[in-house]
């Protein structure tokens, strides 16, 4: 009697399992079926997307190679510039000592500052300067 009454209610208590298990595996079907068209969908997709990246990598590869050697041009200039520079600045140093010794330049240093006094003069006489 005991053994009929323990197998009633596991027998019971199985087919409950099994109808509350029916919904978890319907919405598992349900999700390997999206998954599947998903998986369809991007198996579809993925060699285009692939040319697209190749094409990508090509022009970043190509325009680094450009900018590269528009680079290389700048830095060979900015080299040419900076020793025509040098040679610019020695040949100054070497000729002004000289200058200074020549009295056109003892004239000048005195000349420049009468000039400006002379044109402060007649900004002010003018009237374009008030004072």
């Amino acid at each position: 009697m005991y053994l009929e009454i323990g197998l009633i209610i596991i027998g019971i208590a199985v087919l409950l399992l099994v109808l509350f298990f029916i919904p978890v595996l319907l919405k598992l079907r349900q999700a390997v079926n999206d998954i599947n068209i998903t998986l369809q969908t991007l198996n579809e997709r993925l060699p285009l997307i692939l040319k697209n990246m190749e094409e990508i990598s090509t022009n970043i590869n190509q325009s680094t190679t450009a900018i590269n050697g528009e680079v290389q041009r700048f830095a060979f200039t900015a080299q040419r510039l900076h020793t025509v520079m040098n040679e610019v600045v020695g040949g100054i140093e070497a000729v002004s000592p000289l200058a200074l010794k020549y009295q056109v330049y003892r004239k000048a240093t005195w000349i420049i500052p009468v000039i400006k006094g002379v044109s402060a003069f007649i900004r002010v006489l003018s009237g374009k300067e008030k004072v």
